[in-house]
């Protein structure tokens, strides 16, 4: 895996880029073009070994979206520097707006305030204000609940999950089940300890699927027509919500 860094260096750049490109088309009169305010983010819940991973990975290359999994975003919340790099892409505007949501969410009682989960409210509030984003894990869908990024939950039964971990991992059959049996009560207890909620709750996820009954091209189909229906007008590329209209 690259360094992490330079993926969030890189991610930042891409926004920088998409922020010059429409500076400059309002700029220019050539043509018109409707310019919507942020890419849609797209969170990714998943049960281990159901391959959301992977699906978060497809996903984000349909879409020409960053992939931001735990492991990134956990990075970020706990390197200081990191982090200011990814607020500093912000504008004032939303510089402003991230600060007011942060005190909005941690004057309320629903989040520890620790400095962890702090950070991590603020990385997964950036992300969102920038766009164009798939985020793996973390209880992104709660701190982005109520807002328009849409929530993906991915499952799958036990069996073909430790299928999953033996043929696709290199797991011994008794390694799946103990990694199933270790690290689902772990994301769960993460979820109710800063969220007060229960990770297998569907009424917090907008589609959840279930990946003995799809492929993961049909998954990743299925994702981008829910996204179509709320409206993103994708491009067949995907992520490049600009759509050119006639006056």
């Amino acid at each position: 895996m690259p360094d992490i860094h330079h993926i969030v260096s890189r991610q930042v750049r891409r926004w920088m880029q998409d922020r010059e490109f429409q500076e400059r088309a309002l700029r220019e009169h050539r043509e018109t073009l409707r310019l919507c305010e942020a890419k849609p983010v797209v969170t990714v819940s998943r049960q281990r070994g159901s391959r959301g991973h992977e699906l978060a990975k497809l996903l984000a290359h349909e879409l020409n979206y960053g992939l931001f999994d735990h492991t990134i975003v956990n990075y970020i919340a706990d390197h200081i520097g990191v982090r200011s790099e990814l607020i500093e892409s912000l504008d004032e505007r939303n510089r402003s707006e991230l600060e007011l949501w942060i005190q909005g969410m941690l004057s309320g009682k629903i989040f520890s305030h620790d400095n962890y989960i702090h950070a991590l409210i603020e990385v997964i509030k950036t992300v969102f204000l920038q766009g164009g984003v798939v985020i793996v894990g973390r209880g992104a869908n709660y701190i982005l609940a109520g807002t328009h990024a849409f929530h993906l939950r991915v499952i799958a039964p036990e069996k073909e999950r430790i299928r999953n971990l033996v043929e696709l991992e290199g797991m011994t059959e008794s390694q799946a089940v103990a990694e199933i049996k270790r690290v689902d009560p772990e994301r769960a207890d993460f979820v109710k300890r800063y969220f007060h909620a229960d990770i297998n709750d569907p009424l917090h996820y907008d589609l959840v699927i279930n990946m003995a009954r799809t492929s993961l091209d049909a998954a990743v189909k299925t994702v981008l027509t829910a996204l179509r229906a709320r409206g993103w007008k994708m491009e067949l590329t995907g992520g490049d919500k600009r759509a050119k209209v006639t006056t």
